[in-house]
């Protein structure tokens, strides 16, 4: 069994909670909020406390979730990672690079793990596994769509941006996929006034890859709430020399257009949330290599933060630390 321990009891604290109780072989110990109320909502038996450092540095503790707000994420990731635990960060790793950095240095043996989450969605990993056989050939260019209701911009807006909570998912995801790290970004904010809503709602960015290809990505909080499209609208292409791939929300399916041949992956969502924490206790148990190490959690961000960049200065921004 890995004796697990949550730290951060909000949205994704729950939610790893409650996969945790879905395997076998991982056991919660000990849980951390800054709310004493939040004890109420674990399980019999777990251990709660206020204090991060009494929790991430106990001997009955041997992997740290720590899903704490974004910008909160360092003292608890180094702390755990000082006290020789596996840590699983959520995304995006931070929201500086400092702090993604100093994250990185405390982690010479490779034991952080960050949540992008799209690395445990079958249809994302159907579409990286073609890339990565060569099925598809080198990519050409790529397309990315993640948008979200208008409501949830309206309760995220004062905690996080646009593209450090929608776009550094596939920020990441596409470094992955075509496993070329993105050195350039450029992206236009819409004007249009949505009541509720300030500062960027919907964005439209240009993307250029290290290997020569180019990308796409529209991500969006403004969809309006009467569509009733409560799980968003996100879609990927790619368009290889040899092949082409596509995934969409609205069919939750893919397609794969390779060899003169058309194929419909097995590859439905289900439950990437508890493939993802499975894979971290599977890692911890096992000492694997992280599904998404630390530098790559820093190369998604500094994606994200040059995407925030180029919306002020209106041009493109080269990604900081990019290759």
């Amino acid at each position: 069994m890995v004796n697990c321990a949550v730290v951060g009891l909000g949205w994704m604290g729950r939610i790893r909670v409650a996969a945790l109780n879905d395997i076998g072989d991982a056991r919660l110990t000990a849980c951390c909020d800054v709310d004493p109320g939040a004890a109420e909502l674990l399980p019999d038996g777990v251990r709660f406390s206020t204090d991060f450092a009494e929790i991430v540095t106990a001997a009955d503790v041997d992997a740290v979730f720590v899903s704490t707000p974004d910008g909160l994420h360092t003292d608890a990731v180094i702390a755990a990672l000082h006290a020789g635990k596996y840590v699983f960060c959520e995304k995006p790793i931070a929201t500086t690079l400092a702090d993604a950095d100093a994250m990185v240095a405390a982690d010479p043996g490779g034991r952080l793990v960050i949540g992008h989450s799209l690395r445990s969605d079958l249809r994302y990993l159907a579409i990286r596994q073609r890339a990565m056989e060569g099925v598809l050939g080198a990519p050409v260019h790529t397309f990315t769509r993640r948008n979200w209701p208008a409501s949830e911009g309206r309760r995220q807006q004062g905690q996080t941006t646009l593209p450090l909570y929608l776009a550094v998912h596939d920020l990441d995801a596409l470094q992955w996929i075509t496993g070329s790290p993105i050195v350039e970004v450029y992206g236009v904010a819409s004007e249009t006034k949505i009541p509720g809503l300030e500062g960027a709602a919907s964005i439209v960015a240009t993307l250029r890859f290290a290997n020569g290809s180019v990308g796409a990505h529209e991500t969006s909080w403004a969809l309006p709430d009467q569509a009733r499209l409560s799980n968003g609208d996100h879609a990927l292409a790619y368009v290889g020399v040899d092949g082409c791939a596509y995934l969409t929300e609205r069919d939750h399916g893919v397609v794969i257009n390779a060899a003169g041949t058309v194929e419909y992956p097995d590859a439905m969502n289900t439950g990437m949330y508890t493939a993802e924490t499975a894979s971290f206790v599977a890692t911890a148990r096992n000492g694997l290599a992280p599904l998404v190490s630390g530098p790559e959690g820093r190369a998604a961000l500094a994606a994200a933060l040059a995407l925030q960049e180029s919306l002020t200065t209106r041009g493109p921004v080269a990604v900081a630390g990019s290759m």
